[in-house]
């Protein structure tokens, strides 16, 4: 399978996957007017590459992820749909493989996070979407616990890049100067919760704020994956 090996974007460590270098350099020189929350025709393209002059996006979180690795990789849509059974798979088939360990590494510890794991949250039945996808920008930061508080856990910001219609906390990139969202791919905080015992993900919230609502696993099952090289071999660059 050919492989596409980015040179890494300046301050980037030679370790972070390709598909994270792709999915960093979009939200970063993306313009509001290119960037879209959407279904029907999606598409993800990069200012350079296959001709594109512009940075451009029209996703939802999962296709998003998918057009970054298919970029990052080179895979085709058929290989996709061999993996995940769908040309276009949602955040429920992202859960399932990590889950499976079907072309990804489970995560089970907050400490052992790095940049390019994938998150994927399985929604309860009857919810409208069937989850979020989105892709950890860093290493997990413990942080003071606010509310709200769950007893015997420790409280850890994560940056990811995800496409969505709301931003993750303040700082999100997504944040317009009137306090409103613009839909799209965008770099925002989540905050996840560990046990004190064993490190395990319990749960989390959509952003950093204390208004943020807390879902624990049991509600809103959120796993955390490693691609591995049995479907895309990461490059050396």
């Amino acid at each position: 399978m050919s492989l596409l090996a980015p040179v890494p974007a300046a301050g980037q460590s030679i370790e972070a996957p390709s598909h994270f270098y792709w999915a960093d350099t979009l939200v970063a020189h993306i313009a509001p007017e290119n960037n879209e929350y959407g279904s029907g025709t999606s598409y993800v393209s990069w200012a350079g590459v296959e001709g594109a002059t512009e940075y451009r996006s029209r996703s939802l979180c999962a296709s998003f992820v998918t057009h970054v690795i298919k970029r990052a990789y080179g895979l085709s849509t058929y290989d996709i749909a061999a993996w995940f059974g769908s040309t276009s798979p949602n955040a429920i088939l992202y859960h399932d493989r990590i889950v499976a360990e079907d072309g990804f590494d489970e995560i089970l510890t907050v400490d052992q996070i790095q940049a390019g794991d994938i998150i994927a949250i399985e929604y309860p039945p009857g919810t409208t979407a069937s989850g979020h996808v989105a892709i950890a920008a860093s290493a997990a930061v413990p942080r003071s616990g606010i509310y709200p508080l769950i007893a015997g856990t420790t409280q850890y910001a994560l940056t990811v890049l995800d496409a969505s219609t709301t931003g993750h906390g303040m700082t999100d990139t997504r944040r317009q100067s009137d306090g409103s969202w613009h839909p799209g791919v965008g770099r925002g905080d989540m905050r996840l919760y560990a046990s004190n015992s064993t490190g395990a993900i319990v749960g989390y919230t959509w952003s950093p704020q204390a208004g943020s609502t807390y879902y624990s696993k049991q509600m809103r099952d959120i796993v955390i994956g490693r691609l591995t090289d049995s479907n895309a071999a990461l490059p050396v660059p």
